[in-house]
């Protein structure tokens, strides 16, 4: 009799096969995992081991993997400090622009990492800038109106070639 003809067997067979690299690869994520982020793959893994399979061992495989990446990703900065990057940039662009509630909520929608904050704090930064100039030119201008005194309440050019309206009979 083969493995084909008793399911049980090829599962034991296959259980046999792949216990030792998944052995190694758990022994490898868990001990750099903390315990609190451990107890999802670390499941995935006790259930292979109760009853192994091919799909079992994917399943905690996938399990390893993402746990792994998600702590890669928490001590490189993109867990809740990317979270944190992003909300601040939020904060900074809603101070810098009036944004109505739809929008704020829309942008609240994009990944909440520390590429998004950085987009978010630039517009900010621009849209600060933004304000700046147009006050300074603004400034300038009636720096200018002033100078110039009468000169600057005459007609432009522009102005003078205009037809003056004609009164309504």
């Amino acid at each position: 009799m083969t493995g084909a003809a008793h399911p049980e067997i090829g599962a034991a067979r296959g259980g046999a096969r792949l216990a030792p690299p998944l052995l190694e690869l758990a022994t490898r994520v868990l001990g750099e995992l903390p315990p609190a982020t451990a107890a999802l793959p670390l499941g995935a893994v006790r259930a292979f081991a109760a009853a192994p399979s091919p799909a079992r061992y994917l399943a905690a495989c996938r399990a390893l993997f993402a746990a792994a990446r998600a702590h890669r990703r928490g001590l490189l900065g993109g867990g809740s400090a990317g979270a944190r990057s992003a909300q601040e940039g939020l904060d900074r662009l809603a101070r810098a622009a009036e944004l109505p509630h739809d929008l704020l909520a829309a942008l609240r929608g994009l990944p909440a990492d520390r590429r998004t904050g950085r987009r978010l704090a630039m517009l900010a930064d621009l849209l600060t800038a933004h304000q700046l100039v147009a006050a300074r030119a603004s400034e300038a201008r009636e720096a200018l109106q002033q100078a110039l005194g009468p000169l600057a309440s005459r007609a432009t050019p522009a102005e003078r070639r205009r037809r003056p309206r004609r009164p309504k009979p």
